[in-house]
């Protein structure tokens, strides 16, 4: 697999795929209007599946798994999840309390000038994209908010807070705003929390985060196709699990059937559902008979 999937998912970068009678013959990389084709050999294998591509690389240190996806079916895909950013062998599973943070430069002017994600407590450089579309501001009480406008399409609006001063934000809230109803990536455009209240909320379900609701009748949004936690869900109490991804997901039974395994953590405190070796959602706590697919939503 090429070192080119390193961070896709905040870029311009996008990859082509030449298919022919229901096989990857080629594949392209696309980065800043250069083309270069990426290499295959009996190592890889590529599986499709609707709007997404795996793609699994055999290698000395075990297979390499890679996702596409097109949800516009433009034929250009964009990495939604990739194994190989995980050292060891990790596969990036938020514990109990984690949080994603982030640090930026700002300069005297007040602008960010640099976005720096923390990894293994260890910040690294996040470039951000210089076409427009990824944009920082800081607001009048200290908060950074990152603008992402995906033309045509829509805009999410993400806001970072340093509550404690210590130089490490973590997100508070998004929203997404489609261009037009129904042309949008996601369809759910209501603010999701990531510091739940006392009322009834929209929680933000995200990649390296321990995601807890509050003491209201909470949603838990999820965005994304990755290794999920869900810290305090209780069907009887909260509304829904509500999966919001703009993968083309159509229905329950859709959803259903990406699933490739349902089983209990080592300490049986904890319900866990697979989707496949890179994507996941932890129910922390939750017993076998209280869950159920009627306490699932899917929206895209």
């Amino acid at each position: 697999m090429s070192s080119g999937h390193d961070d896709s998912s905040g870029s311009n970068k996008h990859f082509t795929f030449t298919i022919e009678n229901g096989a990857v013959t080629a594949y392209f990389e696309v980065e800043n209007g250069i083309t270069q084709q990426e290499s295959i050999d009996n190592r890889d294998s590529f599986v499709i599946d609707g709007t997404q591509i795996t793609h699994t690389k055999q290698t000395s240190n075990g297979p390499e798994i890679t996702v596409f996806s097109d949800p516009e079916g433009d034929g250009s895909y964009t990495v939604i999840s990739d194994s190989t950013d995980d050292d060891g062998g990790n596969d990036d599973r938020p514990g109990s309390g984690d949080r994603k943070g982030y640090q930026f430069t700002i300069n005297d002017n007040n602008e960010v000038v640099e976005v720096f994600e923390i990894k293994n407590g260890v910040p690294e450089l996040d470039p951000i994209d210089d076409d427009g579309t990824e944009t920082y501001a800081v607001n009048e009480n200290g908060e950074v908010v990152r603008t992402d406008d995906e033309p045509g399409i829509g805009t999410e609006i993400t806001v970072y807070a340093d509550a404690d001063g210590d130089g490490t934000y973590f997100r508070v809230s998004e929203q997404w705003a489609s261009n037009s109803p129904g042309s949008g990536r996601f369809k759910f455009e209501d603010r999701l929390v990531y510091s739940p209240t006392d009322g009834d909320d929209h929680v933000g379900v995200r990649g390296g985060e321990d995601c807890h609701g509050g003491q209201g009748a909470d949603d838990f949004v999820i965005r994304e196709a990755a290794h999920l936690r869900i810290g305090d869900f209780n069907s009887s109490e909260d509304n829904f699990i509500i999966f919001d991804t703009g993968l083309g997901l159509l229905s329950r039974e859709h959803l259903e059937s990406f699933v490739t395994g349902i089983h209990r953590s080592d300490d049986d405190q904890d319900f866990i559902v697979d989707f496949g070796s890179t994507a996941s959602v932890t129910l922390v706590g939750v017993a076998s008979d209280q869950i159920s697919w009627d306490d699932v939503s899917v929206l895209s």
